[in-house]
């Protein structure tokens, strides 16, 4: 019994010093859904934050948002926001979509052209690393709500890849 116990406190201890705090934010860039949040941008965020659940990390996010072009004071508000609640990064998600991708309802891969990211150290402010991913062939297969989540996952590793360099 007291072997269980000090090896369920010592998973618990573990876990504290090596989960990082990490917040998502979505940037959903496409003029064509008149300020609708698209169906395909909320599963991205769903299997991003799940990506991170299930590597021992903490995760919030806050709201999928609409582009702007107050970007610089967006990122200022955020990184704000995210010290304040005691978050380690701030990973920020822009999805574009193709122009002519209007129905917001639809989950399918066909909609989106790329994913890109910035991650940023929230107590310094800095960006720590970027990338993008641009869709690959779209066939019957994967557009979908299935191809849309392995997409998603895919961006979630590289995403993790570049912050694994700064933990």
């Amino acid at each position: 019994m007291k072997k269980i116990i000090v090896m369920t406190g010592l998973l618990f201890v573990m876990t504290a010093l090596f989960a990082k705090n990490i917040s998502i934010q979505i940037i959903q860039n496409n003029p064509a859904t008149d300020g609708n949040i698209c169906a395909s941008s909320s599963l991205i965020e769903q299997t991003i934050i799940g990506y991170f659940f299930d590597s021992g990390h903490i995760v919030s996010s806050s709201p999928v948002f609409i582009g702007t072009d107050s970007d610089a004071a967006s990122l200022k508000s955020a990184l704000k926001e995210n010290a304040e609640g005691g978050m380690d990064y701030l990973v920020r998600v822009e999805v574009d979509y193709a122009p002519d991708s209007s129905n917001p309802d639809l989950i399918l891969l066909e909609n989106i052209q790329k994913v890109s990211w910035k991650n940023y150290a929230v107590s310094t402010g800095k960006e720590l690393s970027a990338g993008s991913e641009k869709i690959g062939t779209v066939n019957r297969q994967n557009n979908n709500e299935t191809g849309v989540t392995s997409f998603a996952n895919l961006v979630a590793a590289k995403i993790n890849a570049g912050l694994r360099a700064r933990f």
